[in-house]
């Protein structure tokens, strides 16, 4: 009996000691989580900007408020002297920032790096950056035209334009129909540019309607649709406007000063062109400078620029060398922009 005893003694005390060292469940920590991969970006996307720090300065906050790229781009203009900027607010501080457009350079990774400079206008802080700019495809592109009767040399130039898949507007002058329609078969537009290219304010009204739509009907019969008008030397008086609009769509300038227009701004009627004749521009260097400039602007604004030029030739005050005119196609090219024509508007 007592033998049993001390058997079953020992048999309740084995099975507390068990209890005892069966160990508490714990929790798995972060390092015993399995791996789960970060979603990639997105192709394109810009990179992701921290929330605010509490210590931020509004010129601080303004400062990464530049870096998303997200503000709206303004720009104004004196001839050939281009500023991009925008101008915004933060908790009541004012703020401007003005592009270094010419200076901007590209990276490896495609993307352009733009200097910008930013300046709190209460304060007078200011500070020296540069944003990230991904070259995309958007609505931004050149509305390129050519005036007068320069037919021969146009038409060499079509492969050029084929070769980096450009459409332009071909600003008549006088009745070239087999032309015009070679054109519109190459997938280009013609307008109108009158029979004898008068100085339109000078004469009278009745030698301006002569002018300017005495031969639309000769076109639209032979299938052209002419609804684009250029006025010689980009003169005019205000009444013609409302003359003209009775037989074209879209009337258009020309000029020195660059003009930057949307969709809706063109189809308002009225454009005014920037010239770009070797007369403008008397070295190589400063063309390919200017050209540089506005096609960058044009992009980093996602505006439209119209564009004009005549002849197509190596030495000619009014007109374009074949040189220049391919640096022009070849940069708008590079930068994704496109090329409109008139009749795109209408």
């Amino acid at each position: 009996m007592p033998f049993v005893f001390i058997l079953i003694c020992f048999f309740f005390a084995s099975c507390a000691h068990q209890q005892m060292d069966i160990p508490t469940p714990v929790p798995p920590s972060d390092e015993d989580a399995p791996y789960v991969p970060e979603e990639p970006p997105e192709a394109g996307s810009e990179p992701s900007v921290p929330d605010a720090e509490p210590s931020e300065t509004p010129l601080e906050k303004a400062l990464r408020m530049v870096k998303r790229n997200e503000l709206q781009k303004q720009w104004r203009a004196q001839k050939d002297d281009i500023t991009v900027y925008t101008e915004f607010s933060i908790e009541g501080s004012e703020f401007t920032v003005v592009y270094d457009m010419i200076h901007a350079s590209l990276q490896e990774n495609g993307r352009f790096q733009v200097p910008f400079f930013i300046e709190a206008l209460s304060t007078g802080e200011s500070l020296v950056d540069s944003v990230d700019w991904l070259i995309q495809d958007d609505e931004a592109g050149l509305l390129l035209s050519f005036d007068d009767d320069y037919i021969e040399a146009w038409e060499r130039t079509f492969d050029l334009f084929d070769r980096y898949s450009v459409r332009v507007t071909f600003f008549v002058q006088g009745r070239p129909l087999n032309f015009a329609k070679q054109a519109l078969a190459r997938g280009h537009d013609v307008g109108y540019h009158t029979i004898h290219h008068l100085n339109l304010p000078l004469v009278s009204k009745t030698v301006f309607m002569e002018e300017a739509t005495s031969d639309i009907a000769t076109f639209r019969d032979a299938g052209i649709p002419l609804r684009s008008f250029a006025y010689p030397y980009g003169l005019f008086s205000p009444w013609m406007h409302e003359e003209l609009f009775h037989s074209f769509t879209i009337l258009r300038g020309y000029g020195v000063t660059f003009h930057l227009y949307d969709a809706a701004g063109i189809k308002q009627g009225y454009v005014a062109a920037k010239a770009i004749d070797n007369i403008l521009y008397k070295h190589d260097d400063e063309f390919h400078a200017i050209i540089t400039l506005m096609l960058r602007v044009v992009k980093f604004t996602g505006t439209v620029l119209p564009l004009c030029t005549h002849n197509i030739a190596g030495i000619v005050d009014w007109g374009i060398t074949p040189d220049r005119l391919e640096y022009l196609l070849k940069t708008a090219y590079e930068l994704h922009l496109k090329f409109y024509c008139y009749k795109d508007f209408i």
